[in-house]
């Protein structure tokens, strides 16, 4: 299991080394989440190219009147505002752009890509735990885009890793709760928890050592904060497996977009939730349910293949983690 949020490094390094003549709306694009899974990279960065356009070009047009769910907590206060986005009016918009653009952002895309597979690299590289700071230079293509640009400061950490629930709840038992099997035959196998990097990195002495030594990038260590950022765990079956992604909510909802193609509020009990379904173009179609239970701020996310579990067994295992103590 590995990060399913690459969109939110590709958020931060476009607002720090903006395109020109482009206007920058990347508010619009705040809390993208990818739906398929890690490895298929070929999907996922034809979304992100989407992702860039919209985010380099102004999504707000194109994501005006689309379909928007709100969740509410027993107190009838909205907790989560889920919207759908639409990768065909991105593709559309991109159609639109006039050459040279659709080059910058081509190439803007590229580069981003490329600091992200480097950045999962060097977490590879870490034990469970540990967190570095990643100082990129300045590019050519974004000096001759724009001389105002600043460097970009990357933070990442490696997961801690469990194969029981039993070790993964000494981590985080103290902030949601799990059950060991669900459904007919999913079994707990692997979990992961991820918390965020500090912010405590020198950037100054980053930025001395690049100059100095000329080198793409600067490699920093840096402690480990104790906010969870979110935990992935994997329950598999007989016919495959499902996944379900926890988060602690803030003080405010959550806000964010979604490309599923169809969206549906249910019910888990009486808990609101918004069932979605993800078809990539190669692939099984994904779907999800996503809430926040009632009476907590715990995000919950459990996702399978529609040829692993139908909906009614997806509700299901939704109860399940519902009533987990």
């Amino acid at each position: 299991m590995m990060d399913k949020n690459p969109f939110k490094h590709m958020r931060d390094m476009l607002v720090a080394k903006p395109v020109p003549k482009v206007d920058v709306k990347h508010k619009v694009m705040a809390a993208i989440r990818a739906k398929e899974n890690k490895e298929e990279k070929v999907v996922k960065k034809k979304i992100g190219l989407l992702v860039t356009v919209g985010m380099l070009v102004g999504a707000s047009s194109v994501w005006a009147g689309m379909e928007m769910i709100q969740l509410k907590n027993e107190k009838g206060e909205v907790v989560l505002k889920l919207k759908q986005m639409s990768m065909q009016e991105q593709q559309q918009k991109m159609q639109q752009l006039p050459p040279d653009i659709k080059d910058q952002i081509k190439n803007r895309n590229a580069e981003i890509f490329k600091q992200l597979d480097t950045g999962e690299q060097i977490v590879n590289g870490l034990k469970p735990g540990e967190a570095v700071a990643i100082y990129w230079q300045l590019t050519k293509l974004q000096l001759e885009s724009n001389p105002n640009s600043t460097p970009f400061v990357d933070v990442r950490s490696k997961p801690f890793t469990y194969t029981t629930w039993k070790d993964m709840e000494q981590k985080v038992g103290h902030l949601f709760k799990v059950p060991t099997e669900m459904g007919t035959d999913f079994k707990f196998v692997a979990g992961e928890a991820i918390y965020l990097p500090s912010d405590k990195y020198d950037e100054k002495a980053m930025k001395e050592e690049q100059e100095r030594t000329k080198k793409e990038y600067v490699v920093q260590t840096i402690p480990l904060s104790d906010k969870l950022r979110d935990a992935e765990i994997e329950y598999k079956g007989q016919k495959g497996s499902a996944f379900l992604q926890v988060s602690i909510l803030g003080d405010k909802n959550k806000s964010g977009g979604t490309l599923a193609e169809n969206l549906e509020k249910v019910m888990i009990g009486d808990n609101e939730a918004v069932y979605s379904t993800f078809a990539p173009e190669n692939g099984d179609t994904v779907h999800s349910l996503e809430w926040v239970k009632n009476g907590t701020n715990v995000n919950y996310s459990l996702r399978a293949k529609m040829s692993v579990s139908t909906k009614e067994e997806l509700l299901k295992m939704a109860e399940q983690i519902n009533q987990a103590k």
